[in-house]
């Protein structure tokens, strides 16, 4: 996806709002090739400085993630921060652990050049022991990381999510949320109920991921999505296929629900969404 069709999606998709500014950052496959998407994003942060640039990061060669990176600051933009990602392995995400794709080396820079994590969970989630306690170790070996929980640290039962909270993952002021592909109003509940996780939420479209039209469902032991489409890893048993829309407006209307339950007066409630929506983003996470 071009900057050009994201910009025409956004258009379409949020059209009676205006976008501040993205994170984007390269498709992390591994049929992807890293330098020429690295440089891509490279060019885009060149022409508009609203974009902040994340680097795909090489898990099997950090010293390559470290030489793209300077290339940028030669070409006069900075990478805001990191992405690694599972399948550049070339395996599964349940046959991966998380130190496989973010090797110590990776973190030590990132650590030097306080850069942002964009992380996307192994196995089961952040309900996972092992995982928590990686993350842990990154929180406290490396204070100069921000570290952004994608899909608010992934769960496949809503007891996944439970347990997560229960961690003392989120005692670290320096690790996020973010909402994308979540679509049940009870896991914002579970967030939302703790006030002091409010300044460290983060919306996310997640595109092209968030076009999808579908919402994540909970069945047996690995990850599935009610989908309008037919998708290798999405159920076709649903009754309510043809209400579904794209991905992205389930995880708004799941946090407007949750919203109007808050007991929140009016102004408090358009006060926390702009937090979650922007602010949280620009301020907190980015630091502008």
């Amino acid at each position: 996806l071009r900057l050009e069709e994201l910009t025409a999606w956004y258009e379409k998709l949020y059209r009676t709002k205006r976008v501040e500014g993205l994170i984007a950052f390269p498709f992390p496959l591994q049929e992807v090739n890293l330098e020429t998407a690295n440089r891509y994003i490279i060019s885009i942060m060149q022409k508009k400085p609203e974009i902040k640039g994340f680097i795909l990061s090489n898990p099997k060669n950090t010293r390559t993630t470290v030489k793209q990176f300077q290339e940028a600051l030669k070409d006069g933009v900075r990478f805001y921060g990191v992405k690694p990602y599972f399948d550049l392995l070339g395996k599964s995400n349940y046959e991966t652990i998380m130190p496989e794709f973010i090797p110590r080396d990776l973190l030590e820079f990132m650590d030097t050049e306080g850069l942002i994590l964009m992380l996307h969970t192994s196995g089961i989630g952040m309900g996972e022991r092992a995982n928590q306690e990686f993350v842990i170790s990154i929180a406290d070996d490396f204070p100069q990381i921000k570290i952004v929980l994608a899909h608010f640290g992934r769960y496949l039962k809503l007891q996944h999510f439970s347990d997560f909270l229960e961690s003392r993952v989120l005692d670290y002021p320096s690790i996020f949320l973010e909402m994308s592909s979540v679509t049940q109003s009870e896991i914002y509940k579970m967030a939302l109920g703790r006030r002091r996780l409010w300044p460290r939420i983060l919306f996310g479209s997640d595109i092209p991921f968030g076009l999808i039209t579908g919402v994540e469902f909970y069945q047996g032991e690995t990850p599935t999505f009610i989908t309008r489409e037919h998708y290798p890893w999405s159920s076709t048993e649903y009754s309510g296929r043809k209400d579904l829309t794209y991905n992205t407006y389930h995880v708004i209307k799941a946090i407007k629900d949750t919203l109007e339950n808050l007991n929140l007066g009016e102004e408090d409630v358009e006060e926390l969404k702009t937090d979650l929506f922007f602010r949280n983003a620009k301020s907190n996470l980015l630091g502008e």
